[in-house]
């Protein structure tokens, strides 16, 4: 997939070479380059050329959590592909060129994780003004007042996925029609083959929301089709794709810039994503009782290691912020 590659990415290589760098050392670049230049396409959903300077921090976060959250990867190498896009950062800043600056923003992981800071997760307070704001007309433009009823219930339901389920990003981007199981109140997740079974209100939230699509373009029962579809502001109505002839599945940059927006709407701190709302349920979790082995089953980890920085937190919080935390499921 070199082609995706831009220009300066080969001139880059050969000053790498210059300094006497190893071949080994080279090729461990050319794939890590080569591997975020085709995860950048298949974010975008496009084969055409492009441009370096266009990527936004956005697209370098969910990168990483991608790395972490989906691929698993460990640390180091998170931290080693972190440092080869900045050295390109830092190459291309030396040329006075642009292309990568938001890497500057993104801090990588600590090599020995410690607990969640407090800004990793939301208080009960924070979630109750989310979730209020989710279902109101607080700070709605005219034009998305006019179309909030296409997709109100679509936004408030992701945020439950994440908030109360502790679904990851991934896992609610690639839901799909038969995924949902209306009659049974059951989510399926493919991956692990995992069953989610729905609280009735968030059923009936999921079930508003597909009813509220137009039939022409609405996803089909027991198929393929994507359950959360990108919606078309300037056309006012839901995408269809047709080259796959059927709606357009939301992108995770999409899920992600919707998180955001609606915090902001909120008047919420900077900052909170889907993590960190699953952060939340999985620390809530623990804290209502739940073991770490029924949690890890239940939230689709393949290791109980992988708890581990969240008994840490729980241990290293203050009661009053276990308490800020202990809002149950609303």
């Amino acid at each position: 997939m070199e082609y995706l590659f831009p220009s300066f990415i080969d001139q880059y290589i050969d000053e790498l070479a210059k300094k006497g760098r190893k071949d080994s050392t080279i090729q461990r670049y050319m794939y890590d380059l080569n591997d975020f230049a085709y995860w950048l396409h298949k974010a975008r959903s496009t084969t055409e050329y492009i441009n370096w300077k266009s990527i936004t921090k956005d697209e370098l976060d969910l990168f990483f959590h991608v790395l972490s959250e989906e691929r698993k990867y460990n640390v180091r190498t998170i931290r080693r592909i972190h440092s080869v896009l900045k050295q390109v950062y830092q190459y291309r800043k030396s040329l006075g060129q642009s292309e990568l600056s938001p890497i500057q923003e993104i801090i990588p992981p600590e090599l020995h994780s410690g607990p969640l800071q407090e800004s990793e997760w939301v208080d009960q307070n924070e979630q109750r003004q989310l979730l209020s704001t989710l279902s109101s007309k607080n700070g709605l433009s005219e034009q998305q007042l006019e179309m909030f009823s296409f997709y109100k219930e679509r936004n408030e339901f992701i945020v439950r996925l994440f908030l109360h389920y502790g679904l990851t990003l991934h896992e609610v981007q690639q839901l799909s029609m038969n995924d949902l199981r209306f009659e049974r109140n059951e989510i399926h997740i493919q991956e692990d083959n995992r069953i989610i079974l729905l609280k009735e209100n968030d059923k009936q939230l999921a079930y508003t929301y597909f009813k509220a699509i137009p039939e022409p373009v609405r996803p089909r029962f027991y198929s393929q089709d994507p359950f959360f579809v990108s919606f078309d502001f300037k056309r006012k109505t839901f995408h269809w794709s047709y080259d796959d002839d059927e709606p357009k599945r939301m992108s995770p940059i999409a899920i992600q810039k919707m998180v955001r927006m609606e915090v902001k709407r909120a008047k919420l701190r900077k900052g909170i994503s889907a993590q960190t709302l699953r952060n939340t349920f999985i620390l809530t979790t623990l804290l209502h009782g739940e073991s770490s082995d029924e949690l890890v089953q239940r939230i689709g980890y393949t290791t109980p290691l992988s708890m581990n920085r969240y008994k840490n937190t729980i241990d290293s919080i203050t009661e009053k912020q276990k308490q800020r935390l202990l809002a149950g499921i609303l």
